[in-house]
């Protein structure tokens, strides 16, 4: 299992689309089971987005960690396991109404899903080994 992106799509993520930032996520945290953010102390980073609270999130180390610069400075980028982050972290999510930010850009927001909806995507792909976005 390998823990770091390719370099080729690691050179094709500033591009994506929102569709291919969620594929791309999906696909990686299926194949490392671990699921990365940025803590303060405790506490998993949220932000405000148009009067949305949202939890950026990435499939590699590599991703949160350079996204810990500017006010993100102090933050430290941390690991949950799939299998956690989808049955503890989703679920927490959901009931608080925070949207999960995948793959926050420096050209901007990420892609915007509702925790039950990533949950369920999430879920379905565990379960049955497959992949589909209609999850």
């Amino acid at each position: 299992m390998r823990y770091q992106p390719y370099e080729d799509e690691y050179a094709a993520v500033p591009t994506m689309t929102d569709t291919q930032l969620l594929e791309y996520f999906l696909y990686r945290t299926l194949e490392t089971e671990e699921v990365w953010g940025l803590k303060d102390g405790p506490q998993w980073l949220t932000r405000e987005l148009d009067g949305q609270v949202t939890q950026p999130i990435w499939p590699y180390k590599r991703y949160a960690e350079e996204a810990a610069v500017d006010d993100w400075q102090n933050l430290t980028p941390v690991a949950d396991s799939l299998e956690f982050f989808v049955y503890q972290t989703l679920k927490k999510r959901g009931m608080q109404e925070v949207m999960l930010e995948i793959m926050p850009r420096k050209s901007g927001t990420g892609c915007l899903i509702n925790a039950q909806r990533l949950f369920t995507i999430l879920e379905g792909m565990m379960d049955a080994g497959a992949y589909t976005l209609d999850g």
